[in-house]
């Protein structure tokens, strides 16, 4: 049976007591769920703990659960670091969905020289793809959530602090995707990783060059052309399995 998870801050539960006045969790609780006292409900603090708990008492403003028991959880490693140019609204979405229900650590919107977007200053954007990764994160069970950064402009990423950082281009060589290979083999013991995926249109000759000279690793999926989307979730999902495979 598939029981409710959600996410609280670690000070909400007190004196094995958690109490939650989140609308859109109450709504998702009190409507479709047709939560009742004694109901499981699983809770994350993104932190270190996670609960199975029970519902005590619920309304359509407050709903408070008894916690039943307790665990700890602990960020795996890699880390995985998305840095995708913005896309047009479905398809950005998409991949923040997608992305989240694989296991990415964290996404950071590119804005790029082919990327037409109004996201400066726009915050109500950027809350709504966090929104949509939070979504998607109590959908798969996360213990913890993905974080949705700030924009940043493609000449002022820093890949310093990554083990790995590749962006996937078309014009990257045969050679390098059988070198990929090999270091996806051993990801499992690194620390971060992060990977870059293109806007509609691909990179600019010049971006690419920027991104070398930066030293990361230029990649290709092959010799059919991806949507920008389906590159980010692809290339994901090959790194997961390595990954998981060579634990």
């Amino acid at each position: 049976m598939s029981y409710p998870y959600l996410f609280i801050n670690p000070d909400q539960a007190v004196d094995n007591i958690i109490r939650i006045t989140d609308r859109d969790d109450l709504k998702h609780l009190f409507g479709p769920l047709r939560g009742k006292p004694g109901d499981t409900v699983y809770f994350s603090d993104d932190e270190s703990r996670k609960y199975r708990t029970a519902v005590k008492e619920i309304s359509k403003k407050e709903a408070v659960f008894e916690i039943k028991e307790k665990s700890s959880i602990k960020k795996s490693m890699p880390r995985i670091t998305l840095f995708q140019c913005i896309l047009k609204k479905n398809a950005m979405e998409l991949v923040i969905q997608k992305t989240t229900e694989i296991g990415i650590s964290c996404i950071v919107p590119v804005i790029s020289e082919r990327t037409v977007s109004d996201i400066i200053g726009n915050s109500s954007k950027l809350e709504r793809w966090q929104k949509i990764s939070d979504e998607a994160s109590k959908q798969c069970k996360r213990d913890f959530k993905c974080i949705i950064n700030a924009p940043v402009k493609i000449d002022s990423i820093s890949t310093d602090h990554y083990d790995h950082f590749f962006f996937l281009h078309e014009e990257a060589s045969g050679s390098g995707r059988a070198n990929m290979e090999s270091i996806f083999r051993t990801m499992y013991v690194e620390n971060n990783i992060a990977y870059l995926i293109g806007p509609e249109g691909g990179l600019a000759a010049d971006e690419a060059m920027i991104l070398k000279n930066k030293k990361a690793a230029a990649a290709n999926l092959g010799k059919n052309i991806l949507r920008a989307e389906t590159a980010a979730v692809y290339f994901l999902s090959v790194m997961d399995f390595y990954i998981k495979s060579n634990r």
